[in-house]
């Protein structure tokens, strides 16, 4: 009777023990958490890593979303914006990030249910913070892999695939055999090197999907205790989760083996002589094909809930934003401004017009202005936040042609690469989608009799009363030629003897500086070059 009291005891203290050892653990998360809240993580996923769902179902879709494609993506810096913006704890939660940035959506009824929960996670620390750490069991960098297992094409399961659990009972049993000195100890090496060569030749078809696999059970039971936290506001999330998890739960059991990790390596030799690892796959690839919906649904849903905290996260550290208004006809916008830059300088417009043609000099903030304007016009039906004090706008797709190159690959020179991407322009501006197209020095890779022609009719046929479009020129000739359909509006400098200064503010009208030759005069050309390029200005005019 007394050892079981003093057993009893035991037990009770070490319960103890290990629920304060706990708590202690769950405190120091939390406070590892609230020193990054609103700052980004010091070790984020790169950016290759973070697109890999976003490739895997790359389509052009229609109805409530589109697609954001690789070319305004580019120019408009959106990899430096997303990598700003993702304060994500999981990779699950970085790849629907990425794949949500690149899909803005036309439906309020959406973009309210993002702000319902990103507004819930910004005012209720104890319930992001709860969700949090439950989503550190997916935080390991390897968890970028998973969608291969949910959207890469299952392997079929092979005849042998019977086999491999025959095979792994006969290993056991040959073990217990040596142990206990009824063979000989060359019988279990025997065993290992043949099954290392099974293990091998199997292992190379579907090593991706192994290593996947591994991350599918973490998957399951993080869904499942994300299930159980009591918070009113995930209600409906968590409905979902229970849908999802009442045919899969059995799928992380099938896997489990896959899941052991050790510093030593151990379990690779314990995957190789039991062929634990192979057999496990095979046994669970059936379920797994059976309830792949049901995977992908919670893969996402869990994906969506680290995004929407990212972006609380986000709106911390930059305060300054506003909500979109879409209950418009009119593009209103005030106080907007880049968050890529250190200094913005935030400016104030209205479409008045659907059309902007916009002049200035070097330097002076044209290009900064165009993509300021796309940025948000993407951000405002992805993350519900706009960098401004207030944006009103229709929905709108952004498509722009601002920065080209010459593909030496392609074989492509920069003039041809910028026609392919005008294409793209006058291609969308015949569908019923109302646009937000963006331009910067169009045609400049060709000369200048054929670069003004082909930029009028250009510019004129995207003038369609239906579309915006925001024109950035040093071509001053185009405000004449396009005066009927287009808008002036400018930016301007000071030119003295200190250098230059920008204001960086857009202005009414035509512009009527030029910094150019001036620059030559700052930077050190000789003075003879300066002057001359002056007079045959004069001269010209």
């Amino acid at each position: 009777m007394l050892n079981l009291i003093v057993l009893g005891c035991l037990i009770i203290i070490v319960l103890i023990f290990s629920f304060f050892v706990r708590r202690r653990r769950i405190s120091k998360k939390i406070q590892e958490i609230r020193k990054v809240w609103g700052k980004i993580p010091e070790s984020p996923l790169d950016i290759e890593s973070a697109r890999i769902f976003f490739d895997l179902n790359k389509t052009e879709l229609v109805g409530s979303e589109y697609l954001v494609d690789e070319d305004t993506w580019y120019d408009l810096d959106f990899n430096n914006l997303f990598e700003l913006i993702n304060r994500t704890t999981t990779p699950t939660g970085a790849q629907n990030l990425y794949y949500l940035m690149r899909h803005p959506v036309n439906q309020d009824e959406i973009l309210t249910l993002r702000e319902k929960l990103i507004n819930d996670f910004s005012i209720n620390q104890d319930l992001r913070e709860k969700i949090q750490i439950v989503l550190q069991n997916l935080e390991e960098k390897n968890v970028k892999y998973l969608p291969y297992s949910l959207w890469q094409p299952l392997p079929e399961r092979p005849f042998y695939a019977a086999f491999l659990p025959v095979l792994s009972l006969i290993s056991f049993g040959v073990l217990l055999l040596v142990l206990l000195n009824v063979i000989h100890f060359g019988v279990l090496i025997l065993v290992f090197v043949i099954n290392f060569f099974i293990r091998s030749l199997i292992k190379k078809k579907i090593d991706i999907f192994i290593y996947a696999f591994q991350y599918l059970g973490v998957l399951i039971n993080t869904a499942e205790k994300l299930s159980l936290l009591k918070y009113n506001e995930l209600r409906d999330i968590q409905e979902n989760l229970i849908k999802t998890l009442k045919d899969t739960k059995t799928i992380a059991k099938k896997i489990f083996t896959l899941q052991f990790k050790d510093e030593l390596g151990m379990m690779e030799y314990l995957n190789i002589y039991f062929l634990w690892d192979i057999s496990g796959f095979y046994s669970a690839i059936y379920k797994i094909r059976q309830h792949i919906s049901e995977l992908r649904e919670m893969y996402m849903t869990i994906g969506y809930l680290d995004s929407m905290i990212a972006i609380a996260s986000f709106r911390q550290e930059y305060p300054l934003y506003c909500r979109p208004s879409f209950n418009t006809k009119m593009f209103n916008v005030n106080d907007l401004y880049n968050p890529l830059l250190t200094k913005p300088v935030p400016n104030s417009f209205i479409f008045d017009t659907n059309n902007f043609l916009i002049t200035g000099s070097n330097m002076s903030g044209k290009t900064t202005f165009l993509k300021t304007t796309g940025v948000n016009a993407i951000l405002a039906q992805t993350i519900h936040t706009v960098m401004a004090e207030s944006y009103e706008a229709p929905f709108l797709q952004v498509i722009s042609s601002i920065g080209k190159e010459d593909n030496l690959l392609l074989g492509k020179s920069y003039y041809l690469a910028e026609v392919e991407s005008i294409l793209r322009l006058l291609k969308a501006s015949e569908s019923e989608t109302i646009h937000l197209f963006i331009l910067d020095e169009i045609f400049r890779g060709t000369n200048s009799v054929e670069r003004l022609a082909a930029s009028i009719e250009v510019l004129n046929y995207l003038a369609n009363n239906k579309d915006y479009v925001l024109v950035a020129t040093h071509d001053l000739q185009l405000s004449d030629f396009l005066k009927d359909n287009y808008k002036n509006f400018h930016f301007r400098e000071k030119v003295c003897d200190e250098g230059l200064t920008f204001d960086y503010k857009i202005h009414p009208g035509i512009s009527t500086t030029r910094n150019a030759i001036a620059l030559l005069k700052y930077v050190g050309y000789p003075q003879s070059i300066v002057e001359n390029a002056f007079k045959r200005i004069n001269k010209d005019e």
